[in-house]
């Protein structure tokens, strides 16, 4: 860990196909010390819809009181919990979103179709429930019974603990779709710097400093130059102009995850 002793904290989703991780955009100086947050291990995710403010709640516990400058970052529609994050890690914080984005209406539907019939290749999309008239929460309820009954139709033979576990990642994944797309798609601390792959966007006109690359969203996570404005920021050549003050910057809506 260089002198400065940054804290560098990324919240992330374990298991992406194909995956994206800031272990391989931080520079390798601060790849040791990265504390690394997986928002599908928080542990009422696969049987309940943890608010994003909740799931902010219980990573600041997790980390505990931080001294010193700390670095979060997030992406995708795990932005509005690193910017939650940012008022409850009780340290000089500095946050750093990557293709900010939140769930439209209709992507826990259009996820739960993908998953199930990943699941069993015959189902087709009308066989799947529709959950966009449903509350978080009778959602998941509707979504955990139907992947168990995916799986036993396949394996009928399989012990119900076996089933449920076959079904937790997509359990988790759909709790914290739901919970994003409640949440609404606001950042509540502004960012200081918004890293942007080619074809992501960014409408909020704040003071957050705008850096666009030319790759796309996956390949971002390893392009030299987005590492470097990472670099900067941590030995203190790239800093954010002004004091970051309370805003609600708006991120537009992706069918991304």
């Amino acid at each position: 860990m260089p002198a400065l002793q940054y804290r560098v904290v990324g919240v992330e989703f374990g298991k992406e196909t194909p995956p994206r991780s800031f272990a391989t955009l931080l520079p390798p100086p601060w790849r040791d010390g990265y504390h690394r947050i997986d928002l599908l291990t928080h542990p009422d995710i696969r049987q309940s819809v943890p608010t994003v403010e909740e799931q902010a709640e219980y990573w600041a516990r997790r980390l505990g009181v931080m001294t010193g400058p700390v670095v979060v970052l997030g992406y995708c529609s795990g932005a509005a919990v690193a910017s939650e994050l940012v008022s409850r890690v009780g340290a000089d914080t500095t946050l750093v979103v990557i293709d900010p984005a939140a769930p439209a209406a209709g992507d826990a539907q259009e996820l739960l179709v993908d998953l199930a019939t990943g699941m069993d290749e015959d189902l087709l999309p009308g066989d799947v429930p529709d959950i966009l008239d449903h509350d978080p929460a009778e959602a998941l309820a509707l979504v955990s019974d139907f992947l168990r009954s995916v799986v036993e139709r396949c394996a009928p033979d399989l012990p119900p603990d076996i089933t449920d576990s076959l079904t937790e990642h997509q359990r988790a994944w759909l709790s914290y779709t739901l919970a994003a797309g409640a949440h609404g798609g606001v950042l509540r601390a502004e960012p200081d710097h918004v890293l942007l792959s080619e074809d992501a966007g960014w409408e909020y006109t704040g003071r957050a400093r705008v850096h666009r690359f030319p790759v796309g969203d996956v390949e971002l996570f390893g392009f030299a130059e987005a590492t470097a404005v990472i670099a900067g920021l941590l030995d203190g050549r790239t800093r954010p102009d002004g004091l970051r003050r309370p805003s609600a910057s708006p991120i537009r809506s992706t069918q991304r995850r």
